[in-house]
C-alpha cells in the first residue's frame, strides 16, 4: 500500500531567508511592552478604543499645550516620552504589517479597507507627534535640536513637521542641530514606510484574490 504524499507548506517567513529570525524577533519584542500587541486581534472595538485614547490625549495637548508647557519641565518630559513611545509603537505595528502583509497567514487583518484607513490616519498621527517633538525637544535641548527659524510654539512645530513629512521642502525653516536633523531623517523614513505599507498591503491582497479565482 503506497503512502499518500502530503503537501507540506513552507514555514512562515521563509521568503526572508536568514533575516527572518532576526526581523521577527525584533518585531516580536513589541509584544512585551506595547499595549497595541496585548489587544485581541479579532476585537476591532478594543483596538479602536486603544487608538481613540491616544487621539484623545493628543487632542487635549493640541488645545492645552500652552498650559502644559507652563507646568514645568516634568510635564514637558512626560509628553516627550509619551510621544516617543507612541511613535515607536506605531512604527513597530507598521513593520509588522509589511512583513506579515507580504508573507501573511490566513486570518491576519481580514478587512483591507480598515487597515488602509488606520495606516493613513497613523501617517497623520506620526507627523503630529514629530511636530510635538520638534517643539518640546527644541525647548529642552535648544543647542542640538534647533531649527533655522526658532520653533516658539506648537503650530511652528506642526508646520515644520508636515512640511518635512510630505516632502514639500520649502527650505525655510530647515533643521540645523544634529538632533533636529536626526528627527527629520526619522520622520521622512517613517512616512515612506507608511506609503510602502499601504501599497504593499494592497498589492498582497490583490495577488491573493487573483490566486483564489
Amino acid at each position: 500500500m503506497q503512502e499518500q504524499a502530503h503537501h507540506k507548506e513552507p514555514p512562515f517567513g521563509h521568503h526572508l531567508g536568514i533575516w527572518y529570525p532576526f526581523i521577527w524577533r525584533l518585531l516580536g519584542t513589541n509584544r512585551f511592552w506595547s499595549p497595541s500587541m496585548w489587544l485581541p486581534r479579532e476585537s476591532a472595538l478594543a483596538i479602536d478604543i486603544y487608538i481613540g485614547i491616544w487621539w484623545l490625549l493628543e487632542i487635549v495637548y493640541l488645545f492645552c499645550w500652552k498650559e502644559i508647557s507652563l507646568l514645568g519641565n516634568f510635564f514637558i518630559w512626560l509628553v516627550t516620552i509619551l510621544s516617543i513611545f507612541r511613535l515607536t509603537d506605531i512604527m513597530f505595528v507598521l513593520l509588522s504589517i509589511i512583513v506579515k502583509g507580504n508573507y501573511r497567514r490566513k486570518g491576519d487583518w481580514p478587512s483591507v479597507n480598515r487597515v488602509i484607513l488606520l495606516v493613513i490616519l497613523n501617517s497623520i498621527e506620526v507627523m503630529f507627534l514629530f511636530g510635538v517633538l520638534y517643539y518640546l525637544v527644541g525647548k529642552l535641548f535648544p543647542e542640538i535640536a534647533n531649527v533655522s527659524e526658532s520653533i516658539n510654539n506648537l503650530f511652528d512645530g506642526l508646520y515644520f513637521s508636515f512640511v518635512t513629512g510630505t516632502s514639500l521642502g520649502y527650505g525655510v525653516p530647515h533643521p540645523v542641530g544634529w538632533l533636529a536633523k536626526l528627527f527629520s531623517i526619522f520622520e521622512a523614513t517613517s512616512v515612506i514606510l507608511i506609503i510602502i505599507t499601504v501599497f504593499g498591503y494592497i498589492t498582497g491582497v490583490k495577488k491573493e484574490q487573483k490566486e483564489q479565482k
